[in-house]
């Protein structure tokens, strides 16, 4: 070193690149790739599980590590993002018999979330878990009267997930999901498709009142809910409009008519207002919009409905 010169300061070492967010969908459908898509363009690294080969290929074309995973037999073990995942995603309905896979067939699921990078999670639930209310309008604090044993059974897999979670730090969310409806998937969808409405979706017409939701909306309350620290906070996930399915079918109707007549098929429908009879519940979605802040992009299925046809008319033009 030379005489009266100071020594040349260290270089500075270089910045580590920050690590990606990574979400595992345990159950990729129709929310779970919705969510997954548009995760990867926001730069997530995002793993999914399905139940078959076909659809492994698929997620993988989405530029997701896909697993086909069953969740009654495989181990978790070989379910690898597990263990790196800082979030996760639970989109796999209780099976009959069963109750919830995961947690009826897994008894080191715990230890496996324990051990792991997990920060968040959210079991994507349903709102039938209210049961009958006599058209009352109901919020998260209101009793649970599941009546089907698919809302028993969705109703004892929350419970489960949020005793799970008790013994685990990070933020979990129970998020109670309307009908789903989106791109491919809504009124619209199986009127131009010229399907029959399934016996399901036939009882369904004779409600005064069904709760909905878009599957953007779906996305948003996700996203709201990864920005606070929660343990066991549980939200309903609707839009504001508890319509019939007879009103939304009629409307949708009405908005083929106008654009695509050739579609219009009156057996499509749902012309039932004759059969309406008192229905089950109002659900309240206050909770969603003043905690998590959000605003839905569509607040009723005609926003909704209108969106969707809208993108038919864009694809069309392209």
């Amino acid at each position: 070193m030379v005489p009266g010169m100071a020594p040349k300061p260290a270089a500075p070492m270089p910045a580590q690149p920050k690590k990606p967010q990574h979400m595992l969908v345990l159950g990729t459908g129709f929310v779970g790739r919705y969510v997954s898509e548009r995760l990867l363009s926001q730069g997530w690294r995002v793993s999914g599980t399905c139940t078959s080969a076909a659809k492994k290929m698929e997620l993988e074309l989405l530029g997701m590590t896909a697993s086909v995973f069953d969740a009654t037999t495989s181990n978790l073990a070989n379910l690898h993002a597990l263990q790196d995942a800082t979030h996760l995603l639970i989109s796999i309905p209780p099976i009959p018999g069963v109750g919830d896979p995961l947690l009826s067939s897994h008894a080191d699921l715990q230890t496996t979330l324990t051990s792991g990078n997990l920060q968040w999670l959210c079991y994507l639930s349903s709102t039938s878990v209210y049961g009958d209310c006599g058209g009352a309008w109901v919020d998260e604090d209101h009793v649970v009267n599941p009546k089907s044993e698919s809302s028993k059974l969705r109703y004892a897999a929350e419970q489960g997930w949020l005793d799970l979670v008790d013994e685990l730090d990070l933020s979990a969310f129970i998020l109670r999901l309307g009908g789903i409806y989106g791109p491919g998937r809504s009124a619209l969808d199986t009127i131009a498709k010229r399907k029959s409405s399934s016996r399901r979706q036939k009882l369904r017409e004779s409600k005064q009142y069904t709760a909905r939701i878009h599957v953007a909306d779906i996305y948003q309350a996700i996203l709201a809910s990864m920005s606070i620290k929660s343990t066991r906070k549980i939200y309903n996930v609707v839009d504001d409009d508890p319509a019939p399915r007879s009103e939304v079918f009629a409307f949708a109707q009405s908005l083929i008519e106008k654009r695509y007549p050739d579609l219009a098929a009156d057996s499509a429908g749902s012309n039932s207002q004759d059969r309406i009879i008192a229905a089950e519940k109002r659900v309240s979605n206050c909770r969603l919009k003043q905690e998590l802040g959000v605003r839905l992009a569509h607040p009723s299925y005609r926003s909704g409905l209108q969106s969707i046809l809208d993108s038919w008319f864009a694809e069309g033009n392209q």
